[in-house]
């Protein structure tokens, strides 16, 4: 006689759900069926970024949970590509038919029945120029440098939008969901280097002037842009810039400073600003409190620590993502920066796994779909 998990009581589904200690193991309870997924819908599951790392199987990639040190007995089956972007539970990749493809890793995991809203594909990039085009095919996992969506796709279609820095000078394009062409930006704006999604708001940073624009989109795929705030003077010569939304109300600038060796790049220092929208500038932030981020080639995340077992608070999680200076990543400049000490802790196990990469990983907030 089978057992009937679906028609289990109520009070005894909460019980068990109240017990459970990692998030991993909420997210497991969400994915038994319908009627514990909804039981779970109404208490808070606080997923803690995964450091994806490929595997040696082929195709195969590990699920790495970087704040207990640990990789999970989850495995994703997908080619061994750079993904350009990782954003709302879904990862971002483009191909050598400059295709961007959006694919839900809660519908791939190795041993489970794959669904076919797992993959969604959207139409081409406009190519580069017919001398430049094979070189960009044979490189066709950094053709997109950056990628993001506005909303998942399936659950609320009619918002999404995905947004990509693309090509060699770092051009920036949109498409709508359902949408049969990109929309382009003129490119005489400047070289972009990120994008971030707060709310219903688009920020995009410039890489030379550091300028932050926010973006609107109509429903004419017009493209409106306006100056938020005018760039950050420095005397320190930073390395990478991200934006960073936090608990989905304010938006930060996270500095990351590095030095060169032959042996690749190394991380030594992290500052963070917070944008003052009626001085129309950044302030420097010393301390994130009861937050920590995660940061690379995915959009940028932000998780309340107290709320996820083994999650450092005031910390900054980074890896070796792809960088523009050395059109490369050496994979091995990987850890957790404390903002107080101004201290990088490496996790053990995961790093013994990263020096032993050949291809870049990518932070990945999960999701639970039935």
């Amino acid at each position: 006689m089978e057992s009937d998990w679906e028609s289990l009581p109520e009070e005894l589904l909460d019980l068990v759900f109240k017990r459970l200690v990692l998030h991993l193991d909420s997210l497991r309870f969400a994915a038994v069926c319908k009627s514990w997924y909804w039981v779970s819908k109404n208490k808070q599951i606080n997923s803690v970024p995964m450091l994806l790392i490929p595997d040696r199987q082929k195709n195969t990639w590990n699920f790495c949970d970087v704040t207990n040190d640990k990789v999970l007995k989850m495995q994703l089956k997908w080619v061994k590509r750079r993904f350009c972007g990782s954003s709302k539970g879904w990862l971002i990749v483009c191909d050598e038919n400059f295709v961007v493809t959006l694919i839900n890793p809660s519908f791939r995991v190795k041993g489970r029945k794959k669904k076919k809203n797992s993959i969604i594909r959207l139409p081409p990039l406009n190519p580069p120029g017919k001398h430049h085009r094979e070189a960009c095919a044979k490189d066709c996992e950094y053709f997109v440098y950056k990628a993001a969506i506005s909303a998942d796709p399936i659950s609320n279609a009619n918002d999404c939008i995905v947004v990509v820095i693309y090509g060699a000078w770092c051009e920036l394009a949109f498409i709508r969901l359902g949408d049969n062409k990109w929309t382009y930006f003129d490119r005489s704006c400047s070289i972009f280097e990120d994008v971030a999604q707060i709310g219903d708001k688009s920020y995009v940073l410039t890489a030379i002037t550091r300028q932050l624009f926010i973006f609107e989109y109509t429903t004419q795929r017009i493209l409106n842009i306006n100056l938020v705030a005018a760039p950050l003077c420095e005397t320190d010569i930073y390395i990478k810039a991200y934006l960073v939304g936090s608990n989905e109300e304010e938006l930060l600038l996270v500095h990351r400073y590095e030095t060169y060796t032959h042996h690749g790049r190394v991380t030594n220092e992290f500052r963070v600003f917070k944008l003052d929208d009626d001085k129309y500038a950044w302030i420097e932030k010393n301390d994130l409190g009861d937050f920590a981020f995660f940061v690379g080639d995915n959009s940028s995340i932000s998780v309340v620590a107290s709320k996820i077992q083994g999650c450092e608070s005031n910390c900054i999680y980074f890896y070796d993502d792809f960088d523009l200076t050395l059109g490369y990543c050496s994979f091995t400049d990987f850890g957790v920066y404390n903002v107080k000490s101004q201290r990088i802790l490496k996790p053990a196990h995961v790093m013994t796994l990263m020096k032993k990469l050949k291809q870049s990983p990518i932070w990945f907030l999960p999701s639970v779909y039935l």
